[in-house]
């Protein structure tokens, strides 16, 4: 039974039929509301259960609206279903990665309006047994049990290949354009990883607590990569402060992931996570060089000499970059006359070579 529900519409018809689908899940409170600011302004002092949401509201689109939802932290873990006439592609992908828990295309069905809302519900729950697991290894850490808490969390670590099998089913479910089950694997997939996250970082501080930093750093590290892999900057930028207090030039989470996405033929990807990795590491040269790589792949030669100039104002006698950049501009990189003091021999990020 649900406690309130919110209808986000600006048309009336639309949202009186929403009222009507969803009263048979027993909502004590129905809210229909044209504007997204309208419905934040009630978020602020009441709590819902289910939000059903169009693509087109009165100030804002829906996307917009998901987005500022998942942004804060009081309010990301309410479910939303998209409940729209918008069935091109795009749209339904932007509603998928920025957090949607289902996708309903008017005019529905009751019996497909009660599926996916079902299953966007019955998703809250899903892993509640490893998030048991997981507040009784940290319990385990606070009581100093570090052996027992370290075997806890390697065990849900273990079944980590479970989230690359529902995103491998999320992508063959876009591609047959079976959006809704789409949107439940890659669901599945999220919370999956957010929950070994969660695990890796509690290994990391179970080691901590043993006094083995150099597998607080490894673990450490491993939570940052999979905060990265779902581009969470702020969880990223957290870990990777507390890494950099171990060791000055460890990688750049986004980059690496950056590296490997390029090496799979995803340029676009590679280039939104280098793209993060400056965010984080704003004057390391490797990374600019990693993005020019991106940009040289999907066919932006001025990109690609944008970001090879500003590898090289940082480390003019970078090598691989002075090359690439001679080879496209057909002349030599000259250094303004005030730079060249960057070019030192430090530890750097990744390079991403092939």
């Amino acid at each position: 039974m649900l406690d309130t529900v919110l209808i986000l519409t600006r048309s009336e018809l639309h949202g009186k039929r929403d009222r009507q689908s969803i009263q048979g899940f027993g909502a004590e409170t129905v809210k229909h509301f044209l504007k997204g600011s309208d419905a934040f302004d009630f978020l602020t002092h009441n709590s819902a259960g289910l939000i059903l949401c169009d693509t087109e509201l009165e100030d804002m689109d829906g996307v917009r609206f998901l987005k500022l939802l998942r942004q804060n932290m009081n309010l990301k873990q309410i479910p939303v279903v998209m409940v729209t006439m918008e069935n091109r592609k795009n749209k339904v992908l932007d509603c998928i990665s920025a957090g949607c828990a289902g996708y309903i295309l008017r005019p529905y069905s009751m019996d497909t309006f009660e599926r996916h809302v079902r299953l966007a519900l019955n998703l809250e729950s899903f892993n509640e047994i490893e998030e048991i697991q997981l507040e009784e290894a940290r319990n385990m850490v606070s009581m100093g049990e570090f052996d027992d808490a370290i075997e806890a969390y390697e065990e849900i670590i273990s079944e980590q290949d479970e989230a690359q099998k529902y995103y491998d089913m999320g992508c063959q479910f876009l591609y047959k354009r079976k959006y809704g089950k789409a949107i439940i694997a890659f669901k599945k997939a999220v919370k999956i990883n957010t929950l070994f996250a969660e695990a890796f970082k509690g290994l990391a501080d179970a080691y901590k607590a043993k006094g083995d930093y150099e597998n607080y750093k490894k673990y450490l590290m491993q939570a940052a990569n999979v905060h990265a892999e779902f581009d969470r900057l702020e969880e990223t930028k957290e870990l990777f402060i507390e890494i950099l207090k171990y060791e000055n030039d460890a990688p750049n989470p986004f980059n690496t992931l950056g590296v490997k996405l390029r090496k799979e033929g995803d340029h676009a990807g590679a280039l939104h996570a280098y793209k993060q990795a400056i965010k984080l590491t704003p004057d390391d040269e490797n990374v600019y060089y990693n993005k020019s790589k991106a940009h040289y792949f999907m066919g932006d030669i001025e990109e690609t000499l944008t970001s090879l100039r500003e590898a090289l104002s940082r480390k003019p006698g970078f090598t691989e970059a002075r090359k690439l950049y001679a080879n496209l501009a057909g002349q030599e990189w000259a250094a303004p006359a005030q730079e060249g003091a960057g070019d030192d021999d430090r530890p750097g990020a990744l390079v991403d070579e092939d």
